[in-house]
């Protein structure tokens, strides 16, 4: 039973998967993501400058460190005895709640079709109260209404600073609605 379940939400909502078929599973699946992606790298524009590295450098300078890690917590959940795991009190079992996680999916989906007709302003901000509400709401001395409006002032406080950082900051074009855009 989890801290969670303690407090009222329903164990139905979680699923209860072995710590090492966990590590394994979600390395496996970043390791086929990083594969797809450095695919997708050699359909980038070669270089046009001698001696320059080109548009996929980076790209692939990126993957491969995470290509590292990945195999890294790969070998350590292959190699890694239940023995050796139990000594390092690491828990057997690993819960995940999957409605959580799907409704994660759901607003990021949400997020990137409404980006453009709504605003980026707009959707940031109702996304990331979608996502803190909830979160917030399960401390010890939370009420709604302090929970919402901590939600409110970090959400604009993470909109205006992707914002600055993509907007005026690199010069990517945001489908704004009210902020003033910088790139024509």
């Amino acid at each position: 039973m989890s801290d969670r379940t303690k407090r009222g939400a329903s164990g139905a909502f979680e699923i209860k998967v072995p710590t090492r078929a966990a590590l394994l599973s979600t390395a496996g699946v970043i390791l086929l993501g990083l594969s797809f992606l450095s695919v997708e790298t050699y359909n980038m524009m070669p270089p046009i400058l001698p001696g320059y590295p080109g548009d996929a450098f980076f790209p692939r300078l990126v993957l491969g460190f995470c290509v590292i890690w990945a195999v890294i917590i790969l070998a350590r959940s292959i190699f890694l005895s239940q023995a050796a795991a139990a000594a390092r009190y690491e828990a057997p079992y690993v819960v995940l709640h999957w409605l959580e996680f799907a409704s994660v999916i759901v607003l990021v989906l949400l997020y990137a079709l409404l980006v453009e007709p709504v605003g980026f302003e707009i959707t940031t901000v109702v996304l990331m109260m979608a996502l803190l509400v909830p979160r917030l709401l399960a401390g010890p001395r939370a009420t709604p209404a302090r929970a919402a409006l901590l939600a409110l002032a970090l959400s604009l406080a993470t909109m205006l600073i992707l914002y600055a950082g993509l907007g005026p900051g690199l010069k990517i074009g945001l489908p704004l609605k009210f902020l003033p855009t910088y790139i024509q």
